[in-house]
């Protein structure tokens, strides 16, 4: 399958989003705000501010009003989070590679100072993640001081290209430097990939220079922002094209681009339509529907997407496609639309860890070999790793895909105030029988009392004639006037309930 990449910006002074588009279709989105930028990769000169021997960890204070968190055992405890951060997950290729070399690290004392490098930002009242183990990303390697070894990542799956690869790097290391190989080094020239290594070496001499000079706690490397990264790790030979719409960020694109791949300068476009380019790109539009649990397929079904604490679900339904043949050939058609679909989302959305995906049950041997080769197709064009597992007898593929970093709707939404985010309601009938369970507990007391039942139209609407004559039944019974108020600044899922005793009243809310 021949893939077409193109990369869309759009630059604000108070954001900037980035869309990877593959065949005119948004599959990635990325963003960064002037109200929080990511501190992932930035490497502090930090001070061992509490020492935690029962959590093998320590606090340490590294300039922000929060202390970082550190793993001392930090090889096994990257097994056992497995959490990753950046565009290409550099930052976790090399832990995980330092947790397979078993590499030891000298103990902390509290009031030690040491270099610390941000590996996951702080959520709420959490400081961010901290490592000993620093390590910096080129176009083609990952450097990681302080270790003697040469990685190469396991999608170079070419024997004599990992092979040209490692002697290469092996050749021009020094003792003391670890190196991995990312899968943009494939079919590099020699001469690239040293530049590469001159250029990761030059900056760990400007860090250990920094913190010489400088006093604990301090930031001694802050690395790339948003714009730098995606050339940094998704410029590549397969993007056709490189859209930007202000002045200032096609001058940076077109500097980085000149400085390392000036044949590639024709692929950067200065967009200057006045239409947004995101609505151009129809990236908004896709952004909204990312938002949505439902996704609609072009031929009537659909897929529904729900995230919840331990794993993501993905449901296949045909909905309006009824097919052309039988029941069993319109079920095979739905999931095997379904399957790109479904990974465009996952991507999209950047959801990752365990995922569930509902099939439509099939009971044809050779349409269920058929989805699983195209799901597994699909999967050759996620740059997060993920493996799937075969269809179960409950018609259930179980399948896991490397996080890296918050979802999608994590980062542009909160949870609803009103449902709190279940993002459901009680219905008009339950809020009613709620006053009337209300009405009769009081009892006696409402006797000769007059209610007002406050609520929106469009909730006094919705009740049932027999429940509301429920409610009229049992206030007669109990000797209390009812009178319904409909007002239209009321919360629809809100039925106020007023009681008065002559000048005396009671407002209760259900």
């Amino acid at each position: 399958m021949v893939v077409r990449r193109s990369l869309v910006v759009n630059a604000t002074p108070l954001e900037t989003r980035i869309a990877l588009l593959e065949n005119g279709q948004v599959c990635e989105l990325f963003f960064e705000r002037t109200s929080f930028v990511s501190q992932v990769g930035d490497v502090h000169k930090g001070k061992v501010a509490k020492l935690l021997p029962g959590m093998q960890s320590a606090f340490v204070a590294i300039g922000d009003s929060k202390d970082g968190f550190l793993y001392l055992d930090e090889p096994e405890a990257h097994r056992m989070t497995g959490e990753e951060s950046d565009i290409e997950d550099y930052s976790d290729t090399a832990v995980m590679e330092i947790a397979s070399l078993n590499v030891a690290l000298p103990p902390l004392k509290e009031g030690e100072e040491t270099l610390v490098q941000v590996v996951k930002d702080p959520i709420a009242s959490k400081g961010p993640r901290l490592s000993r183990h620093i390590s910096f990303p080129g176009r083609f390697l990952v450097f990681m001081p302080g270790i003697d070894h040469v990685g190469i990542s396991r999608k170079i799956t070419d024997p004599d290209e990992r092979e040209r690869l490692r002697t290469l790097i092996k050749a021009h290391s020094e003792p003391g430097e670890g190196f991995i190989v990312r899968t943009a080094a494939i079919g590099e020239d020699d001469s690239d990939l040293v530049s590469d290594i001159t250029f990761l070496r030059e900056i760990w001499k400007e860090v250990q220079s920094r913190s010489n000079r400088r006093q604990a706690p301090s930031l001694v490397w802050q690395d790339f922002r948003l714009l730098q990264k995606v050339l940094r790790d998704l410029f590549r030979e397969e993007v056709a094209s490189f859209w930007v719409d202000t002045d200032e960020a096609y001058q940076q694109v077109v500097a980085f681009v000149q400085a390392l791949h000036p044949n590639w300068i024709d692929r950067v476009k200065r967009f200057t339509s006045d239409i947004p380019i995101f609505e151009a790109f129809e990236v908004e539009r896709e952004l909204e529907l990312a938002l949505q649990p439902k996704y609609f397929l072009r031929q009537g079904g659909s897929i529904v997407i729900n995230q919840t604490e331990a794993l993501v679900s993905v449901d296949v339904n045909t909905g309006k496609f009824v097919g052309r043949k039988d029941l069993e050939e319109t079920v095979f058609m739905t999931n095997m639309e379904a399957i790109p679909e479904i990974i465009r989302q996952l991507r999209l959305r950047n959801l990752g860890g365990i995922i569930v995906i509902d099939f439509i049950d099939m009971i044809d041997p050779e349409h269920k070999a058929k989805v699983m080769e195209r799901l597994h197709q699909e999967l050759l064009l996620d740059r997060n790793h993920a493996r799937a597992l075969e269809i179960s007898d409950f018609g259930l593929v179980e399948m896991t895909r490397k996080r890296t970093g918050p979802s999608l709707d994590s980062q542009l939404t909160i949870p609803c105030s009103r449902c709190e985010g279940s993002g459901r309601r009680l219905s008009p009938e339950t809020l009613v029988l709620r006053g009337y369970r209300e009405m009769a507990r009081m009892g006696e007391r409402i006797k000769g009392a007059s209610i007002r039942i406050v609520l929106h139209p469009n909730l006094r609407a919705a009740i049932s004639d027999e429940t509301r004559d429920g409610l009229m039944q049992l206030a007669r019974f109990l000797g209390a006037h009812v009178l319904w108020v409909e007002r239209s600044d009321y919360r629809e899922d809100t039925i106020g309930f007023e009681t008065t005793h002559g000048k005396k009243a009671e407002a209760t809310n259900v």
